[in-house]
């Protein structure tokens, strides 16, 4: 009776640090959301979570195959995206928005992850 007992204090101890790391992994998503114009460091959210970054990056990328710092660029990329298709803000004030330090440096970020350039993808879509 004792070992069944061990078992299952055990085995509900892997539950519940798994349900642990699920709850982190949903939150980590929720606040790079919230909060992607201000923060993309992995260490603001993982001190936001009171967690280390190590173990942030082994969370994440178990649980969706990606890093915290992939996560967060996808994440940037789709509000660039939003943004982008905007006709009335300058891609300068978007560069500035999403608190890059010149509209060259978020271009040289969207044509990394896209092989265009910002103003290409607007001419693309026709967004003027």
């Amino acid at each position: 009776m004792e070992t069944a007992d061990i078992i299952e204090t055990e085995n509900n101890n892997v539950f519940e640090k798994e349900e642990g790391k699920k709850d982190i992994f949903l939150k980590f998503s929720q606040m790079i959301r919230d909060n992607i114009r201000q923060h993309r460091t992995v260490q603001f959210y993982a001190d936001q979570l009171f967690v280390s970054g190590k173990y942030l990056i082994e969370v994440i990328k178990k649980a969706s195959g990606k890093t915290p710092h992939q996560v967060i660029d996808e994440t940037l990329l789709k509000e660039a995206y939003m943004m982008l298709g905007n006709p009335d803000i300058t891609i300068s004030e978007i560069a500035f928005e999403l608190q890059f330090n010149s509209a060259s440096a978020f271009g040289r970020f969207f044509k990394k992850h896209t092989s265009i350039s910002p103003s290409e993808y607007r001419n693309r879509e026709s967004i003027q």
